[in-house]
């Protein structure tokens, strides 16, 4: 497979609900894709992302991302997941599905969306889901703001930029990722930090016990309170071992397919 630079595209799109995203692609114009899905108060411009999305490009995937409504360059109100599952599948979208395959990464709530979203839609080609420090049931989220490292993983320049919420939706239901990967028998890796100070780690229980198999769960007792991408700014190579261990079984780039079974 030619490697190509990974200069980045950006784009808009929009929503079945007319809400216009933006998204990010880097392409080698590969068959199999690894969609990104960031947690709230997060952008597909972050360097957590970029640095997520510049690792799996090389690995050899197409990589594409977005910001969530309500986020960085996109319009609307962020829902916490009552509405965004309309986002996520409209990235999926905007790439013909003809011979390719997707995966999806999700951070935080981007996890839990990404798997609402997919189990929405079993007709797209989504193949391997991964979710790190993802909420199994958001009315069950108990934040401990008072963690070391908890406000300096938001940090100033993303604290002095907050998105547009519909606060209105707090309240309001919202789809479970317990109940959506119940009915997802794609393979599926749920990743959680032993002290997390926003996502404990019961609810990768909660997401291991509901899973339709094949389910992988990896546990890392990392210190600091770490939540969701801040893995990849204090132990990404923890991290990113797990991560690329579980796309090689069950969903490697095409070159190292055809290059096994030569």
């Amino acid at each position: 497979m030619k490697r190509h630079s990974s200069r980045p595209r950006h784009f808009q799109f929009e929503t079945a609900d007319r809400v216009t995203l933006a998204g990010t692609v880097c392409s080698h114009e590969a068959p199999r894709m690894v969609l990104l899905a960031p947690g709230f108060w997060r952008g597909r411009k972050d360097p957590e992302n970029l640095f997520v999305t510049e690792h799996l490009f090389r690995l050899g995937y197409d990589v594409a991302a977005l910001d969530f409504r309500g986020h960085g360059e996109s319009g609307g109100s962020y829902t916490f997941g009552r509405e965004e599952w309309k986002d996520f599948l409209a990235l999926a979208r905007c790439f013909p599905a003809s011979g390719r395959e997707f995966a999806a990464v999700g951070f935080s709530m981007g996890g839990s969306i990404a798997a609402d979203a997919i189990a929405r839609d079993p007709s797209l080609p989504f193949r391997a889901l991964v979710m790190v420090s993802s909420p199994a049931d958001f009315s069950r989220l108990r934040p401990r703001p008072w963690k070391p490292n908890a406000w300096k993983m938001l940090g100033l320049r993303r604290a002095l930029s907050p998105p547009h919420v519909d606060w209105s939706s707090v309240p309001r239901e919202k789809p479970k990722a317990e109940e959506a990967v119940e009915a997802l028998t794609i393979p599926k890796l749920v990743v959680t930090f032993e002290d997390d100070w926003l996502v404990r780690p019961l609810h990768g229980d909660r997401l291991e016990r509901a899973a339709a198999p094949p389910i992988e769960r990896a546990h890392l007792p990392l210190p600091g309170s770490l939540h969701a991408d801040a893995v990849v700014r204090f132990a990404p190579v923890k991290f990113f071992r797990i991560l690329d261990s579980f796309l090689k079984r069950w969903f490697p780039p095409l070159e190292a397919v055809s290059q096994s079974s030569a």
